[in-house]
């Protein structure tokens, strides 16, 4: 019984992580947002109204392209 609850609880975390993404990025596939808000709810409701269609940024995380930070490249040896 507690995988199941596990899978459950992860499919959700999933799905409310897939439509902040889709969500901030403006994704224009509205097929996958729809069935991405509908398995996190209750979830989705709030990332609905934290997250800024088009804003690029969703829960603290930047997702514009290239925003990560840079590595340091190690000399080879």
């Amino acid at each position: 019984m507690n995988v199941i609850h596990t899978g459950v609880s992860g499919v959700w975390v999933l799905a409310n992580i897939s439509y902040a993404g889709m969500l901030a990025q403006n994704n224009p596939d509205r097929v996958w947002r729809i069935v991405a808000f509908l398995f996190g709810l209750p979830g989705t409701i709030v990332t609905a109204l934290a997250v800024k269609e088009g804003g690029m940024r969703a829960y603290g995380i930047d997702l514009r392209p290239g925003s990560a930070p840079a590595q340091e490249e190690k000399p080879r040896q």
